[in-house]
């Protein structure tokens, strides 16, 4: 969870296209994640069982994240096998479209 609120705390911050990768997916999957971020009731349904501090701050950051997460790019990837780095670039390559269409004339103004 931490790193979901680092990356919604980077993309407001710098006002600039953001790609989610998740690295390592020769190792391990990363569908459950793509869920949570879908799907706001599934997400609900996995902090639930944590009762501390941070799951309830989580609990409470949860709606914004799932709008926050309706305009990500996500994909996974692997260095090892090469798994994914196609859908990568052209992330990559729609982020750098989306920078010259929308973020550009708003950084220029500054």
């Amino acid at each position: 969870m931490s790193n979901m609120l680092y990356a919604c705390s980077i993309l407001y911050k710098t006002r600039l296209p953001l790609v989610l990768a998740f690295n390592k997916v020769d190792v391990a999957q990363y569908q459950f994640a793509l869920e949570w971020m879908e799907d706001f009731e599934a997400f609900q349904a996995a902090i639930s069982s944590d009762s501390s501090y941070t799951s309830t701050l989580t609990q409470s950051l949860s709606l914004a994240l799932d709008e926050f997460y309706k305009n990500l790019q996500s994909v996974g990837v692997s260095a090892v096998s090469g798994a994914g780095m196609d859908a990568f670039f052209k992330a990559i390559e729609a982020s750098a479209e989306e920078y010259m269409e929308t973020y550009k004339a708003d950084l220029d103004k500054r």
